[in-house]
């Protein structure tokens, strides 16, 4: 009687494992579908105003440059 109960839950210990790989496996999958929407400017309806990601990059790479050349600047006023 009791290797039966045991055999029992095992059973639905196995199916539990089952079920978990296999939502393991969906969540992957729909994590990489939606990180590639992403990319791809899917998620969300576009605005046309917007600028490019190369152009909003090219800004980000002057204000980091200016940056640093304003702490240089900065350093030679304390010395």
């Amino acid at each position: 009687m009791v290797i039966k109960e045991i055999e029992k839950h095992i059973s639905i210990i196995d199916k539990l494992e089952a079920t978990v790989q296999k939502s393991i496996k969906e969540s992957k999958r729909l994590r990489q579908s939606i990180l590639k929407q992403a990319f791809e400017g899917k998620l969300v309806d576009q605005d046309p105003n917007d600028e490019s990601a190369s152009e909003l990059l090219e800004k980000i790479a002057k204000a980091k440059e200016a940056y640093k050349q304003a702490q240089k600047e900065q350093k030679k006023r304390k010395k």
